[in-house]
């Protein structure tokens, strides 16, 4: 309803308030609210509900010209019905999927890990030039190898349904307030899990230094594979943690107002065309001064210092033209 509500408003910003036009901006944004009100009863969802009547009462400016009012309509009023609107429970549901793609991802990490594990671990069962025990741990590698792929498959898929939170989109209210919450809740959950990460990544080197303080290669061996299943557990929590910590934080950093947003898609399109000039022209240019200095005085031991100067002019210019880096 707030959204609709700023949409509205967003609508009669530049006509002149008289008691004529406050009057139809009340009548038009009752009507709206009933309409969204009669789908949600429909069965509609409240993201559904306020796209459809957002679509069916676009052309309001038809109404400001007819009663002759200077209304002129605005690139921003005509892309407002392609944004993302993110209610409570879209932001719920991303949230979700960022958590259960973190858990597919570390389990992929440590599937891999495991199968790692025990190619290392089948060396030290090498005995008199029987090679049979590493022929085992290829195939352990291969099968842990590819279930740990199929996750990354599996969990990529999950998160391209979410492309569009990439973007600016509009945050109504109440999910905002809802994620900050949820993101102040879990910021002892997020940092208790960043810490046992850490620890088992320490203490994965143990079984590898226990095996070096007995110079046994054997145990060596069997450290290492230890080793790389400790760390995986470390690197798992890190990555679940990660993806839900960082997707309250996208919400909240792309979840906007109606003229936020657009504000924020007109600095990414300025953005998109500058990058687009210094990949296509800038970098070239420098890569061929580059090469024709180094060629025509024989400086390759300093001509490399064109790229970090580039890089240093290349951030001076997008600061200068108001392009925030990522």
């Amino acid at each position: 309803m707030n959204t609709i509500q700023e949409y509205v408003d967003k609508m009669f910003k530049q006509v002149v308030k008289t008691e004529e036009t406050e009057q139809l901006r009340i009548d038009i944004l009752a009507n709206m609210e009933d309409r969204y009100l009669a789908l949600i009863e429909e069965g509609a969802s409240e993201n559904e509900a306020i796209g459809t009547v957002i679509v069916e009462f676009g052309n309001i400016e038809e109404v400001l010209d007819e009663m002759g009012l200077n209304h002129e309509k605005t690139s921003e009023e005509i892309d407002i019905k392609d944004v993302l609107v993110v209610e409570l429970a879209d932001a719920h549901e991303y949230i979700e999927a960022r958590r259960k793609a973190g858990m597919g991802i570390g389990l992929g990490v440590l599937a891999c890990s495991v199968g790692l594990a025990g190619l290392v671990s089948s060396i030290s069962y090498v005995v008199n030039g029987n090679e049979g025990p590493v022929f085992i741990g290829l195939i352990w590698l291969l099968i842990f190898s590819c279930l740990g792929v199929a996750q990354f498959i599996l969990q990529g898929l999950r998160l391209s349904n979410y492309k569009q939170y990439s973007k600016p989109f509009i945050l109504v209210p109440e999910a905002r307030q809802s994620i900050e919450i949820l993101l102040k809740n879990y910021k002892k959950s997020h940092a208790l899990s960043i810490v046992v990460g850490v620890a088992l990544c320490i203490f994965s080197l143990l079984p590898v230094l226990f095996g070096a303080f007995f110079y046994a290669e054997e145990v060596i061996l069997l450290g290492t594979g230890f080793m790389f299943v400790l760390a995986s557990v470390g690197v798992l929590l890190f990555i679940y943690t990660g993806m839900k910590w960082t997707g309250y934080q996208n919400l909240l950093a792309k979840g906007k107002t109606v003229e936020e947003v657009m504000v924020a898609r007109d600095r990414d399109s300025r953005k998109t065309k500058m990058e687009h000039l210094f990949d296509t022209i800038y970098w070239p240019i420098i890569v061929v001064l580059y090469i024709i200095i180094s060629f025509s005085t024989e400086s390759w031991s300093w001509s490399w210092i064109l790229f970090p100067i580039g890089g240093i002019l290349e951030s001076t210019i997008k600061a200068l033209f108001d392009i925030e880096e990522d």
